[in-house]
């Protein structure tokens, strides 16, 4: 700008038009001290006085060029920080040291049910109730103060509704690099706090159920040998059981608390857990004061934290054992008494009937097992009602009326009926005893109940019915017998017992039968063993059977039916219920849950760390981290196949394998599988994943 133009008001309307275009200006000047007289100039236009070297003049121009550059590369910066923040789906804020908003995105806006204008300008009181305007400020306040960004979460009450947010709080430096402000980055941890706390709640409850057991439960190590190591864990059941502290407990093992008889007997069981996985046996406990229990225990093998462990659940049957033996002497009383017994539960239906009570009768304790059922015995109704309220009134009645059989013969009988009731005097059940007081009916009762309708009955029995005598040869089968083993009763006449049992099972059953006979237990007597059917095929069984005589000769008759399908559903419920424990106590692979809506992860493992390699909190912070963390080649088919968008292909049912790069450039293998959750309304909403680290699996490893 030479001096003679500085009058020129054609100059300056130039000048003006030349800021209007935007590129760098030098201003050269004859005053040595950079000034242009009458033109007004700002801070960031470039001087050059007069005289000056040409490099000076071409270092000037690259000076110019290089700050016009800074000035676009800022302002381009500035624009796209602000579309950033207003297109984000995170809530975002900037916040000055008074709690003012200067600045509030779309997304926080939309989330507090207000529009942008309306939070410029407002304070953290003016929007948030007191305590939380507080808590917040504190927070925002030591970021301001200390220049350190910080992660926190709380707790807001938004429309009357709880959430919980983890809010990201970075300083933002002013030009002259003090810290005047804030932002605020906001993310709804809502349905992962639900999901931690419904975690929590269910540790909470397993512990609790864990110790508050009636049955004692243990884990111990399987040392290298095969045989049982240290306890692991214990719960308050077997502390309380032994007499001895948790912490005495784990320095010891199953051996060091049982007697030398049932150490030679573990030593056979532990064979058999390590080739079947499980074991069922009784033993005999020694408490920390030298006294004995008889416990049932069932064992268990599973793997936790890659070390194969035995789960043992006692339970103390010394009691048991011994109410056994007393009800045993009991039954075999009531079971040999001439009179016709029954119990009934408080609603009239019978639950225990001895051998003269279904003789006399006819009908089996599951006939009269149904409210107000043996009403059906008596001649008059009316009256079998009016005995069932005397007795439950707390009443006894006996006297002499009439009864009706299963047949439909009506005979004298005298009865005695009175009230069960227990410690605290409730009525808990009724007892009846009865006897037939007319010598011809019981005559011809008796004969009635000849070998003729013995078979009449028999044969349409649904199990079937077999007689054997004194050698054990079979005397009399029914038609069920047939359509259980295939033998028809011609083919089975005469034939030994061990016909119809296989070979490995003969020695337990002749002692099982052996026993009934020595003991005298009469009718009722109930045990499972094995069938063979005709073509060799074998079975599980229950054999309900009777010993008497008749004209001096000792009979036998069995009641036979085929457990099969028992036998399979209890192994089902015992498997579903093994499968559940083992995998929520003992998986190690990841497992994640995602909304598939928004894409927010809202539970992850906390295995998590063990094949990515980064922490839990991290990935709540940069949730696409772990996204990020699949090789490259392997990120567009895992997306796909976690959200559900490759539809139900081979992959669906069978899963993907994917690398995961750690941090330190480790990589792993992982095979991944994932699954809808469908609601009530037959839609998706979550998606479960589960990835296993496959990084060392071989064939052989399998």
């Amino acid at each position: 700008m030479d001096e003679k133009l500085q009058d020129n008001i054609q100059l300056h309307t130039i000048l003006e038009k030349i800021r209007e275009l935007d590129i760098p200006l030098i201003f050269i000047t004859s005053n040595s001290n950079n000034t242009l007289e009458g033109i007004q100039i700002n801070q960031k236009e470039i001087y050059l006085s007069r005289p000056f070297e040409p490099r000076e003049f071409i270092l000037t121009m690259q000076t110019a060029f290089y700050k016009k550059n800074v000035e676009r590369a800022l302002h381009e910066s500035e624009n796209k920080y602000r579309i950033l923040i207003e297109n984000a789906d995170d809530p975002i804020a900037i916040v000055d040291y008074q709690g003012k908003f200067t600045l509030v995105n779309k997304s926080a806006a939309i989330f507090f049910s207000c529009e942008e204008e309306k939070f410029q300008g407002k304070t953290m009181w003016e929007l948030f109730p007191p305590e939380i305007a507080d808590l917040q400020m504190n927070n925002i306040k030591k970021v301001i103060d200390t220049g350190e960004g910080r992660i926190f979460e709380n707790k807001s009450i938004i429309r009357g509704k709880e959430y919980f947010f983890s809010t990201n709080i970075q300083p933002m430096p002013l030009k002259n690099g003090e810290v005047g402000s804030v932002q605020l980055i906001a993310r709804d941890i809502t349905p992962m706090k639900m999901v931690e706390n419904a975690l929590k709640k269910s540790e909470e409850k397993f512990r609790e159920v864990f110790n508050n057991a009636n049955d004692g439960i243990s884990l111990h190590l399987i040392e290298e040998d095969g045989s049982p190591g240290k306890f692991y864990e214990v719960n308050d059941v077997v502390c309380q059981r032994l007499g001895y502290c948790k912490e005495e407990l784990l320095e010891m093992g199953p051996l060091d608390v049982i007697t030398p008889e049932t150490k030679e007997k573990l030593y056979e069981v532990m064979r058999t857990i390590n080739s079947k996985g499980k074991a069922t046996f009784e033993a005999i406990q020694v408490t920390k004061e030298g006294g004995l229990l008889t416990t049932e225990i069932s064992n268990h093998v599973f793997t936790l934290q890659g070390r194969e462990m035995i789960m043992a659940i006692s339970r103390d049957i010394t009691e048991r054992k011994k109410t056994e033996r007393q009800i045993l002497r009991i039954l075999a009383g009531i079971e040999g008494a001439g009179d016709a017994i029954s119990i009934a539960m408080p609603d009239g239906a019978n639950f225990y009937q001895n051998r003269a009570f279904n003789e006399l009768f006819g009908y089996s304790v599951e006939e009269l097992n149904i409210p107000l059922g043996p009403v059906k015995l008596f001649a008059d109704l009316e009256l079998g009602r009016y005995i069932y309220q005397t007795i439950m009134n707390g009443n006894r009645w006996d006297g002499e009326l009439e009864m009706v059989t299963e047949s439909g013969r009506i005979f004298p009988a005298y009865m005695q009926a009175n009230a069960i009731k227990d410690n605290k005097n409730r009525i808990i059940g009724l007892i009846c005893v009865l006897n037939d007081i007319t010598e011809r009916k019981r005559v011809e009762y008796a004969l009635k109940t000849s070998e003729e309708k013995f078979r009449n009955l028999a044969q349409t029995a649904v199990d079937a019915i077999i007689i054997i005598d004194g050698e054990e040869r079979i005397i009399f089968s029914n038609n069920s017998l047939e359509r259980i083993f295939d033998y028809r009763a011609e083919e089975i006449m005469g034939q030994y017992i061990d016909t119809l049992i296989p070979q490995r099972y003969m020695e337990e059953f002749q002692v099982k039968l052996d026993f009934f006979h020595q003991d005298d237990l009469g009718v009722g007597n109930i045990f499972e063993s094995f069938g063979m059917r005709k073509d060799g095929s074998e079975f599980p069984l229950e054999m309900s059977l009777n010993t008497w005589e008749a004209e001096g000769n000792v009979y036998t008759t069995f009641i036979i039916r085929d457990i099969t399908q028992r036998k399979l559903d209890e192994f089902k419920l015992k498997m579903r219920e093994d499968i559940f424990q083992l995998m929520s106590q003992n998986i190690d692979e990841v497992f994640w849950i995602i909304d598939p809506l928004t894409g927010q992860i809202l539970y992850m493992s906390q295995s998590y760390h063990k094949i990515w390699g980064r922490s839990i909190s991290n990935l709540y912070q940069n949730p696409r981290s772990w996204i990020e963390s699949i090789h490259p080649r392997d990120q567009e088919k895992f997306i796909s196949y976690i959200f559900g968008k490759n539809g139900k292909t081979t992959s669906h049912r069978e899963g993907i394998e994917c690398s995961v790069i750690r941090p330190d450039g480790e990589k792993r293998r992982i095979k991944v599988r994932a699954y809808p959750v469908i609601n009530q309304n037959k839609e998706i909403y979550r998606r479960i994943g589960i990835a296993t680290d496959i990084s060392d699996w071989t064939p052989d490893s399998g």
